[in-house]
């Protein structure tokens, strides 16, 4: 028996003991890194992905690696090794991702900005992208707008205002900000 709760980048997970008791608590994030991904798709499993020196849940020195896990990315036929990094003392997981990936995004910031500005400035989506997900992202980009400051009609300047502040410009999460390696 599990529970779970997501909170942005940050997933809470509570697993029941035989017995009652409950097992430890394992937290989940996403770490973007700068990453050559080029490189990436060269070496596979053999890229010299960085690591956190510390834990960031509760500053342990002893941050192992976990393995790694396929992810698809727009653009790469086959799927990209992300590393995962493990923390030993409170069980924190990390996946280390590309940074021009956002988190639960298969299209790079890049692709999604262009796409933003072309809706804004054009009135037009971007033809080699299906158009429901250019809507899910500038429906994103509406709730952000909205949170920043009630802009029923967001504009390039919102877009701005949004990535200076470090947050995903279309996530439709609350907690969108990515946490940076």
């Amino acid at each position: 028996m599990s529970n779970s709760e997501a909170t942005g980048d940050v997933t809470l997970t509570t697993e029941a003991r035989p017995g009652g008791c409950l097992a430890h608590r394992t937290i989940f994030l996403v770490l973007h890194v700068a990453v050559d991904v080029q490189s990436l798709v060269e070496l596979g499993k053999k890229y010299p992905w960085p690591r956190p020196e510390r834990c960031l849940s509760c500053e342990s020195s002893r941050v192992w690696g976990h393995g790694y896990v396929p992810r698809y990315f727009e653009g790469f036929v086959r799927p990209l090794w992300i590393r995962r990094l493990r923390c030993p003392d409170c069980h924190t997981v990390y996946t280390l991702r590309p940074d021009l990936f956002p988190r639960r995004f298969r299209y790079s910031l890049l692709t999604v900005l262009a796409s933003l500005m072309s809706k804004i400035t054009n009135h037009r989506w971007l033809p080699s992208i299906p158009r429901q997900n250019q809507q899910y992202w500038f429906n994103g980009l509406r709730l952000q707008s909205m949170r920043l400051g009630s802009v029923p009609s967001p504009d390039m300047d919102v877009v701005k205002e949004v990535v200076s502040r470090g947050l995903i410009p279309v996530s439709h999460s609350l907690d969108c900000a990515m946490l940076r390696l």
